[in-house]
């Protein structure tokens, strides 16, 4: 079985207007959500918490070059305590559709069994939607993290409409279940 977690860049700043789109780096509630979400995980999916892991820890972290991108998956990789080599970087994944975001799974090295996906909407939305089975995501506000597993065990064989939902996480869900540890990471900068 292989595991696939899509995540949605954290939130990012349009503070400078002459910054090109790829360039934009994350604002403060990016900074804010990006190790929340990834301290979640940890905890709940892959042993942090010193109780046995449920799902196995990535192998490989896969980002588009996107800076955002790329902010998000270097915060979730230290948090991860993953070894700097063990995020890559796909300029294809840079605002790629659904089809373009499955050529590139479809090109993980065999002996990966889960990757954490760093890239952009609306082609991650889309990409979850096509891929799952029989469940469905509604949204996929910034810095959300998709968990599904995959029927096989080659990623060249990955197709659409097979992949199982394991966990579907927002800022603002981990936010409202549990205010005392998260309190103020799906907030605008300045809002109560």
């Amino acid at each position: 079985m292989k595991y696939l977690t899509i995540v949605r860049h954290a939130k990012s700043s349009w503070a400078q207007p002459g910054l090109a789109d790829h360039d934009r780096p994350l604002n403060d509630r990016g900074l804010r959500a990006a190790p929340a979400v990834a301290t979640f995980m940890h905890r709940t999916y892959f042993g942090g918490s010193d109780t046995p892991p449920l799902l196995p820890l990535p192998d490989r972290l896969v980002s588009s070059t996107a800076l955002r991108a790329l902010g998000t998956a270097q915060i979730m990789r230290d948090t991860l305590r993953m070894p700097v080599d063990g995020l890559l970087l796909e300029s294809q994944l840079y605002l790629a559709g659904s089809d373009r975001i499955l050529e590139v799974m479809r090109s993980f090295e065999e002996s990966w069994q889960h990757v954490i996906m760093f890239g952009h909407n609306p082609g991650m939305h889309e990409f979850a939607e096509r891929i799952l089975a029989r469940a469905h995501i509604p949204k996929m506000p910034t810095c959300t993290a998709v968990i599904m597993a995959f029927p096989h065990e080659f990623w060249g064989l990955a197709d659409w409409n097979e992949a199982q939902l394991i966990g579907y996480i927002t800022p603002k869900s981990l936010e409202r279940r549990f205010p005392e540890l998260y309190a103020g990471i799906s907030r605008e900068d300045g809002e109560p």
